[in-house]
């Protein structure tokens, strides 16, 4: 959502070659109930709270084999730095310090996930020169969020090995989603940015083999395009457990790119299914449950009466809730409804959000109309995403 917001504002006004500060409102001893859209969801399932997260990290990332996160945060002077965590130790620096072999200090790092085997780091790292450096930093970190000027990177744990796994050239990537056993990659890039033809850009989907070879050097080989037919705006979120199935935001089958779908893909066959087919509806950021028997996506559908909710410079969403195969449908948070804990003052995206810890748990990054982000927690009443 962020990527998108900032492609087309920066391909408006430059033709690209290539998500508030939350004070809340006032909070209310007795909210309304947190409507249902099925009776038939799970009693684990049901929201028992909203809150803000003192958490201010862009993102983090826990290893699947260990109690280490990697955090993407800004350091004293500005910069996106990696960072791990262990346990409840300090956070490490990783890229605050030149290393042989490590992106430069001064840029940025951002887009930080563990591989599945927790032996490696994903970072999406800025290239060195680009074509917009005299913008002022804070557009320029705007615009690096949403994968403009960064390569895929990888690094171990302990920051002491790196290695450069792409090189767009002034492109833009999105991703990188592994399947569940590490063996493969999938990425979205840019092949045409001209925002006035196609809104979004053009983009292709890619898949690759994960090697590493008897040295310990990763690499992505036996890239192959994916893209199912008729996509022109294309977005990976993540795996399922079955290493098969992908979700993906597209916009397959629309004219107005705005209305995006959560699709899922299987690699494998190339079989496609619409999970959400509300064509006036912004459905993004599809993310499966560590069991893969849930769905958390955002949504402009609780807006759909608005007719200008699900477009770009007035959107507005919230965290939704679905089955892997496509329903019912549950509506998690009201950030822009009043007489919640949650809501806020102005209008406000929720942008993307990923269950931890036992399941019962969700950690939900959201944007306002200033464009400042704050992270936020939702409690389940059990286990719903184990």
């Amino acid at each position: 959502m962020i990527r998108l917001i900032a492609l087309y504002a920066f391909g408006v006004l430059f033709a690209v070659g290539c998500s508030m500060s939350a004070t809340g409102s006032a909070q209310y001893r007795n909210p309304p109930p947190r409507p249902l859209v099925s009776d038939a969801l799970e009693p684990a399932c049901e929201v028992t709270g909203v809150e803000k997260s003192a958490t201010t990290s862009e993102l983090v990332s826990k290893s699947p084999t260990s109690d280490v996160v990697a955090i993407s945060q800004m350091d004293a002077n500005g910069i996106h730095q990696l960072y791990v965590r262990a346990g409840n130790q300090d956070l490490k620096c990783l890229t605050c310090a030149a290393r042989p072999g490590a992106p430069r200090v001064d840029r940025e790092k951002m887009m930080v996930s563990f591989h599945p085997s927790g032996q490696w780091i994903v970072v999406g790292v800025e290239e060195d020169r680009h074509e917009q450096q005299w913008m002022p930093k804070a557009w320029q970190r705007g615009l690096l969020q949403s994968g403009i000027w960064l390569n895929i990177w990888i690094t171990t744990p302990s920051g002491d090995r790196w290695y450069q796994l792409t090189d767009f050239k002034n492109a833009c990537f999105v991703g990188t989603a592994f399947t569940p056993d590490g063996k493969k990659a999938v990425w979205a890039e840019i092949i045409n940015g001209n925002v006035l033809v196609n809104m979004f850009g053009v983009w292709t989907l890619y898949i690759a083999d994960f090697d590493v070879t008897r040295g310990g050097t990763p690499s992505l080989i036996n890239k192959r395009n994916i893209t199912p037919k008729g996509a022109i705006w294309i977005e990976p979120g993540n795996f399922a457990p079955d290493g098969r199935h992908i979700l993906l935001s597209a916009d397959i089958g629309l004219k107005d790119p705005q209305g995006q779908d959560q699709w899922s893909l299987d690699v494998t066959t190339g079989e496609l299914k619409n999970l959400t087919n509300s064509p006036a509806v912004w459905d993004e950021h599809g993310v499966y449950s560590p069991n893969g028997r849930k769905i958390t996506f955002m949504s402009s559908y609780p807006y759909r009466d608005q007719p200008s909710a699900y477009k770009t410079l007035f959107l507005k969403t919230e965290f939704m809730l679905m089955d892997s195969n496509g329903g019912p449908l549950q509506q998690l948070t009201h950030f822009n409804v009043p007489g919640y804990p949650e809501s806020q003052s102005g209008r406000t995206i929720a942008a993307v959000a990923q269950f931890f810890g036992d399941g019962s748990q969700m950690f939900g990054t959201v944007m306002g109309p200033d464009f400042t982000k704050t992270n936020w927690i939702i409690t389940f009443k059990g286990r719903c995403g184990e």
